[in-house]
């Protein structure tokens, strides 16, 4: 690559930076438009790296999500891999170099509108309420993001979220990794993991798209969810929807659950982790209903129930047989 073309690519990464910040609302005004006014090809670099990420956002999953039913791919299998998605900065990268070449003009400049942002600590929850009048409520540890100028758009960046979306003209779309949804008016909930993740629709209907693979509509009263590779839809039966919407309510519930599955959902609202000394109790499996804020209200009932005792030893909370 020429002096030229190494200048060039030089640009476009310093455009994609800047696009990134000013998406994430971390930019300072004033050094970008020093930048951006320093020279008109800084102006124009911008200008394409903000059209080829326009085109890599919507147009993504409205490819997926808008075709008519009997096009729609179905849902893989157990054994079927889950294509990778791209991510939207090598997205961005690739489509800059061939995007409207023509922009750069003296002083072109596209503005670039931003996401709104909230997220909860470790224990907290909160509801936001969103431009159009829908309300998101944000479980534990959670991140999220919205955009309603041009369209409906809600990104969960992490963590869970409870949606209560309302009727209107234009598509509420939901990102997040690993899936994507167009979702009606109705009641939703979705959730991250390290492997994967769910959407429940608890009221209306959802088309999702995971990883670039269209799934069947998803109706009232079912989820999809996506763990170690696979997706699979499943419909929920009363008590599976109780046990998971109980967060809302403050509550964690457990239905046969095994001992270490149980710790890992109450971690999550602990800044002191509960910890299993001895494997062999992972397989205990425990039945009840206790409050997020009160993991001692749990402890006493492992330690009544099952002679499973605890000590504190700096921020762990070491769990263990008690010997007689």
């Amino acid at each position: 690559m020429g002096d030229e073309g190494k200048a060039g690519a030089g640009l476009r990464e310093q455009a994609i930076d800047w696009l990134v910040a000013l998406d994430c609302g971390t930019v300072d005004e004033q050094a970008f438009d020093a930048w951006r006014n320093a020279d008109p090809r800084h102006a124009a670099a911008f200008a394409q790296a903000a059209a080829a990420w326009r085109r890599t956002a919507d147009p993504r999953l409205s490819a997926l999500l808008d075709q008519p039913p009997d096009t729609r791919q179905p849902i893989v299998s157990e054994s079927d891999p889950v294509p990778q998605r791209t991510v939207s900065r090598r997205a961005v990268t690739g489509g800059a170099i061939a995007a409207l070449l023509g922009l750069g003009g003296g002083g072109a400049f596209l503005a670039w509108p931003r996401r709104a942002f909230a997220e909860t600590a470790v224990g907290e929850r909160r509801t936001v309420r969103l431009p159009d009048g829908s309300h998101a409520m944000l479980n534990t540890d959670t991140r999220i993001a919205w955009r309603f100028d041009e369209g409906r758009e809600f990104w969960l960046e992490r963590g869970e979220a409870a949606l209560l979306v309302q009727a209107a003209e234009q598509p509420f779309r939901v990102y997040s990794d690993p899936i994507d949804a167009r979702l009606s008016e109705g009641r939703f909930s979705l959730r991250l993991e390290p492997t994967g993740g769910q959407l429940m629709v608890l009221a209306g209907r959802a088309a999702a798209a995971y990883r670039g693979t269209l799934a069947e509509t998803i109706h009232a009263g079912s989820a999809l969810t996506i763990s170690g590779g696979s997706a699979r839809l499943d419909a929920l039966s009363s008590d599976m929807i109780a046990a998971a919407t109980a967060w809302q309510s403050g509550r964690i519930v457990f239905n046969g659950m095994p001992l270490d599955r149980a710790i890992a959902e109450f971690n999550r609202y602990l800044p002191d982790k509960i910890v299993l000394q001895q494997p062999d109790l992972a397989t205990t499996r425990l039945g009840g209903e206790f409050r997020i804020d009160d993991p001692d209200n749990f402890l006493l009932a492992l330690r009544e129930g099952f002679d499973i005792d605890h000590r504190r030893q700096g921020d762990r909370i070491l769990l263990f047989r008690r010997r007689t």
